[in-house]
């Protein structure tokens, strides 16, 4: 008679390749991740924890600090820490503007183009905070050919600081001349700044593309 095959005692799983399985155990090795930081935290964190009489002191003026800054900061005193940052904030700026020495001249020019002709307008601004003086403008108006069509001399005269200047004088008016050609502004500035140094600055604007155009031209910034 055969012997029975011996019965294999415990779990085991199989493993390997399908066409050649084998056999390993799969008996309990230990315990498991979770239960070991379980374990862990008990031993961290223990019921019977009495805190000493310096923890509990410690703990209480963390939280009466807390307290007092949340009743400081409200919604009013928010708002006005806001606005006081913001005036802060304007009044360096206008120290910048208003304090600080510095020559900031500006041409404004203004094109415009209608029926009877072609206009141009001129304004002098002095953004610096100190004045300037001898200041003289030179414009004229020239078609493609070079043909100085018409052309104004304005000054000598004095700006003071953040203040400006316009009048007839700088005014060009062209009239009988086609609105569909391009033209040439010719602009030229001179001035005497704070330290008695002669500036002097020129530019050419072409225009006629459009009905009307504006340019800021800034003359050179000279700073102390």
């Amino acid at each position: 008679m055969a012997k029975k095959d011996e019965e294999i005692e415990g779990m085991y799983t199989l493993v390997g390749d399908p066409e050649n399985p084998g056999l390993e155990s799969a008996e309990d090795d230990g315990p498991s991740l979770t239960d070991r930081i379980r374990k862990m935290k008990k031993k961290i964190i223990k019921d019977d924890f009495e805190p000493t009489d310096e923890q509990r002191k410690i703990a209480e003026q963390a939280y009466t600090r807390a307290q007092d800054v949340v009743n400081l900061v409200t919604p009013t005193r928010v708002v006005l820490a806001s606005v006081f940052m913001a005036g802060l904030m304007l009044s360096i700026f206008a120290l910048g503007f208003w304090v600080v020495p510095r020559d900031a001249v500006e041409v404004e020019v203004v094109y415009k183009q209608g029926g009877p002709g072609h206009v141009v307008l001129l304004q002098v601004h002095n953004y610096g905070s100190r004045p300037i003086v001898n200041a003289v403008v030179d414009a004229s108006f020239s078609n493609q050919d070079g043909d100085v069509l018409n052309s104004t001399h304005f000054g000598p005269f004095s700006l003071l600081a953040h203040t400006s200047i316009a009048g007839d004088d700088l005014e060009l008016i062209i009239t009988g001349e086609s609105i569909w050609e391009a033209y040439t502004i010719e602009i030229t500035l001179d001035y005497d700044n704070y330290d008695g140094a002669v500036a002097k600055q020129s530019w050419i604007i072409e225009v006629g593309d459009y009905t009307f155009e504006t340019h800021d031209l800034d003359a050179e910034r000279q700073w102390f």
